[in-house]
């Protein structure tokens, strides 16, 4: 039996035990939030993939969430196989990049290929990917629906909503995919990203997710967090005088503008600058990305425009081919710049996105920023390295990002996501600011 005086040692011990249990508890180090990043410009994809992934690996050993973005250069489904190797526990999310990508290391771009990596481990957000190949549905709005469930699923908040979507998708049907994603998720939710892209327009892009490399797909990332997330999706030239409505089109061809020929109509509009083809017909892609066209949005929280960028003219109806959808009724104006003010968007778009949430400079933890090919194509190759210079000098040295070069960009504007052209968007998260 026993005595009152071991029972009252057997009391104190068990207090102490629970006491000193409580207190190591409670002091264990709260897990943070951890970036890390990568790149190469190596010619092997074994040795690129390695080399990126190596350097992550100083910092963060087993990453939840990796942003890939890598140029067609290299073999797509060895550049997947290789990460999903080294980093068996992780989800992937991404796709091709044109000429190059960028990291706040700069401007990489190989003599055969390059890419670069953002992982992310955090108690603060959770990472959802999940992708469709277009052609296994009856619509790109099908398949648009079944990524963003399986993305929503992979994420395991089935029944909930994200606060963001990231999306790269295979360029000409993304407003088809944007709008079986907001019938799942509404259209309160932004959609953020662009169409994956290659060197020449022949259709050699990509899109992953997971252990997925599709031709003609999509891939998605559903976050749901906690955290500030700010952000900015403009194309950023000035608007001009010029302006009417779309009185004859279908699909992604223009026929008439004021109820006359289209591109006697745009030729008029940008001073003579496709003349030659309007009589001859003919790609105007480098003429255009000055003198883009925009659609004029009104809702009621304001008027917005989105850039559409002309690709070719017909001679026989003297229509014009464009790289997003438009509709008869669509009132639009036109818009220029010079490769200046494509090169400072690089300044004033991130710096928009730090105040859309009072995010200050080097307090973002990470960001993801997309910018458009064609606008790329007419920046001059020596300036194109103060992109990522820019940037990083903006959000803050501190702060680790990465970017891609896209046929076409995703984003919102006023209450709804929009496919628009010659645009570009960048995504902070924070856990300071408001």
């Amino acid at each position: 039996m026993i005595n009152r005086h071991a029972k009252m040692f057997i009391i104190i011990s068990l207090f102490l035990i629970i006491g000193i249990s409580l207190f190591l508890y409670f002091q264990k180090p709260e897990k943070k939030t951890t970036v890390a990043y990568g790149f190469s410009t190596k010619d092997s994809e074994i040795e690129a993939v390695a080399e990126a992934v190596s350097m992550i690996k100083t910092k963060l050993p087993n990453p939840d969430y990796l942003i890939l973005f890598s140029t067609v250069g290299y073999d797509s489904e060895v550049v997947l196989r290789e990460v999903n190797k080294l980093l068996p526990n992780t989800k992937v999310y991404g796709g091709t990049s044109m000429l190059a990508v960028i990291t706040k290391n700069g401007w990489h771009q190989g003599s055969k290929a390059s890419l670069a990596m953002l992982a992310i481990s955090s108690p603060k957000i959770t990472f959802g990917v999940g992708g469709a190949n277009i052609d296994d549905y009856p619509s790109a709005k099908e398949a648009g629906k079944a990524a963003i469930q399986n993305a929503i699923r992979n994420a395991g908040k089935e029944g909930e909503y994200p606060q963001l979507v990231l999306i790269t998708s295979s360029p000409g049907s993304e407003e088809e995919v944007i709008e079986g994603i907001e019938e799942v998720i509404g259209w309160g939710i932004p959609i953020i990203g662009g169409s994956s892209g290659d060197n020449d327009l022949s259709g050699k892009w990509k899109q992953f997710a997971n252990d997925k490399v599709y031709s003609k797909g999509i891939s998605l990332t559903a976050i749901f967090t906690d955290l500030k997330i700010g952000y900015f999706y403009e194309a950023g030239y000035e608007t001009k005088k010029e302006n009417g409505t779309i009185t004859k089109a279908k699909g992604r061809v223009i026929y008439e503008i004021n109820n006359r020929p289209a591109a006697e109509v745009y030729n008029e509009w940008c001073n003579g600058c496709v003349a030659e083809k309007v009589e001859t017909g003919g790609m105007v892609l480098t003429e255009a990305t000055f003198w883009p066209f925009a659609k004029i949005i009104k809702t009621e929280r304001g008027i917005y425009y989105l850039s559409i960028h002309p690709l070719s003219i017909n001679a026989t109806d003297k229509s014009i081919s464009v790289f997003a959808n438009v509709n008869t009724g669509d009132e639009i104006l036109l818009m220029h710049g010079d490769w200046q003010l494509l090169l400072n968007r690089a300044k004033t778009t991130p710096q928009k996105a730090l105040n859309s949430k009072n995010i200050g400079k080097n307090e973002a933890i990470f960001a993801i920023y997309t910018f458009c090919a064609g606008t790329i194509n007419a920046i001059p190759p020596e300036e194109r390295p103060k992109i990522p210079l820019f940037v990083s000098e903006t959000i803050g040295e501190d702060v680790p990002f990465i970017g891609t070069f896209t046929f076409g960009e995703q984003g919102p504007l006023g209450v709804r996501n929009h496919h628009g052209n010659l645009i570009n968007s960048i995504v902070l998260f924070s856990e300071k600011g408001s």
